[in-house]
């Protein structure tokens, strides 16, 4: 017994060194290194880093030579080559075109469509439908007495309120949780749907400011959901006209009587549209540091460095978004160099991923996920940093503690990794973990809008780790000096000492 006892005190005597260690080794995160790499990485001369352009290209060779610097082990070609060439198909609208009755319309004309969402379509002489707000719902149902079946369906955006300002079917100011009118309509076997919004100018200006990004279709998440156009109001008064009705007078009806006002509308419409595709490659770039049990499974670190690139002279230099994130696992490689050069090794592999394409809808982590250096049922969890060291909108002006940072922990697979990110940061004891994310009605926007969403449909339990959106979010204002440095520094530790606990525990 006083052997085991012994035993006990010396495993935990050396547990003990190595965490106080481990967080010396992670005091040594250098501002001024972070800083340089950011500068060059949101510099005018990588003009925004869109995927597949040349700024992405000098961006991914910049952290592939870091990789190499600090030993990083190259996956590819032999142990060569940092480089997961993905593949990336950009979407070019040809034909675009609407018939309403007669009359054509092209698109910017009283309509438009999101080409991340469009497919080519070829519809000709379909009847019309008038389905509300498109709700199946045991309080409220559009759909009594109309079939949608092969016909287009034009509908209101959002949900039916009263003379009040209450959603009729929740009875209070907030809306009902109900299925989209997308998956509603497509059980229905509608064959087009027109939504009109109030917003339909003001949406419209915004897509054309954003008209200069590429578009790109993921090969791993096929598009299954209807043809879907935003009219404005006076296309649908067009559909409309031989009903004597307008769209906001059915509003109002509906608003007035408390109850549906679907009904056939005696018109015919056409809608042709034509997608190209154009095949291009973008690098994600890969490292590894080999944990000391081969036999154990893997953690995969990750961030984005693509942005959005540039509009004519205006740049989107994406300091924040995620030339922060991408500083953050550069420098978190650099510390584990120093923990290996004191003789501490990770238990388990940790894969170092830096990926294009995440703008353009997560393409480099999806290309991952399908492709993955080790197998999908060897990798224990991931870690993934988006956005890092400025102060969001909640923050700014609000609240008195800026040094916190956003978490969303999903483990569903009971992995421990709400105790590592919480014993890292008590380790430090420097930031505030904000939850305000993992509340249900925040947490599917946070989840699927960042590279941990294709693993984590794979099942992959993971961490996301951020700083929220700041004012300059998506701008080109977005700029290197705007970078609280001290704030980044202290995320980046937080993210290291979590990242040797999860490849530890």
């Amino acid at each position: 017994m006083r052997i085991i006892t012994c035993l006990l005190l010396l495993i935990s005597s050396f547990c003990f060194g190595q965490d106080k260690q481990m967080v010396n080794i992670a005091s040594t995160v250098s501002l001024e290194q972070l800083k340089k790499n950011l500068y060059f990485l949101a510099s005018e001369s990588l003009e925004g880093r869109v995927m597949g352009s040349h700024g992405d290209t000098l961006a991914s060779e910049f952290v592939a030579q870091w990789f190499r610097e600090n030993q990083l082990e190259a996956p590819y070609q032999n142990g060569t080559s940092y480089f997961q060439s993905i593949d990336a198909f950009r979407k070019n609208l040809g034909r675009a075109e609407l018939e309403i009755g007669t009359k054509k319309y092209v698109n910017g004309d009283g309509w438009t469509l999101s080409l991340r969402n469009a497919e080519t379509v070829q519809l000709q002489d379909i009847p019309v439908v008038f389905a509300g707000y498109g709700i199946d719902h045991p309080l409220y149902n559009d759909f009594e007495g109309i079939d949608v079946k092969g016909k287009a369906v034009l509908i209101l955006a959002g949900q039916p309120k009263d003379s009040s300002g209450n959603y009729l079917i929740s009875g209070t100011k907030q809306p009902a949780t109900v299925p989209s009118y997308q998956n509603t309509l497509k059980e229905k076997g509608a064959a087009l749907i027109l939504v009109f919004n109030n917003r339909f100018t003001a949406d419209t200006l915004q897509m054309r400011k954003t008209a200069f990004q590429p578009v790109y279709k993921n090969p791993f998440m096929p598009n299954n959901n209807l043809p879907t156009l935003l009219i404005s109001g006076e296309r649908a008064n067009d559909l409309l006209g031989k009903s004597q009705k307008t769209i906001k007078s059915l509003a109002q009806d509906i608003t007035r009587a408390l109850r549906p006002q679907s009904f056939a509308v005696n018109t015919t419409i056409g809608c042709h549209i034509e997608i190209n595709i154009t095949e291009e490659k973008a690098p994600n770039v890969i490292g590894i540091i080999r944990g000391s049990d081969p036999s154990a499974d893997c953690i995969i670190l990750s961030a984005h460095h693509d942005h959005v690139g540039r509009d004519g002279k205006d740049i989107y230099y994406g300091a924040v978004d995620n030339a922060s994130g991408t500083v953050a696992i550069m420098e978190i490689a650099a510390l584990m160099k120093k923990a290996l050069g004191k003789g501490f090794r990770p238990k388990r592999t940790i894969v170092f991923a830096s990926y294009t394409g995440e703008e353009k809808g997560l393409l480099g982590s999806f290309h991952l996920a399908a492709n993955p250096v080790f197998p999908l049922a060897k990798t224990r969890a991931v870690l993934n940093i988006d956005m890092m060291g400025r102060v969001d909108t909640f923050y700014s002006g609000r609240r008195a503690d800026s040094n916190y940072a956003y978490i969303l922990v999903v483990d569903s697979l009971n992995r421990g990794l709400r105790n590592a990110l919480f014993t890292a940061n008590d380790q430090l004891g420097k930031l505030k973990l904000d939850t305000y994310y993992e509340q249900p009605q925040f947490m599917q926007r946070r989840l699927l809008g960042s590279d941990q969403y294709p693993f984590y449909l794979k099942g992959i339990p993971f961490i996301r780790i951020d700083c929220g959106f700041s004012k300059d979010y998506h701008q080109p204002t977005d700029t290197p000096d705007k970078i609280n440095y001290e704030l980044l520094s202290d995320q980046v530790q937080l993210a290291f000492l979590t990242t040797w606990n999860l490849a530890n525990d």
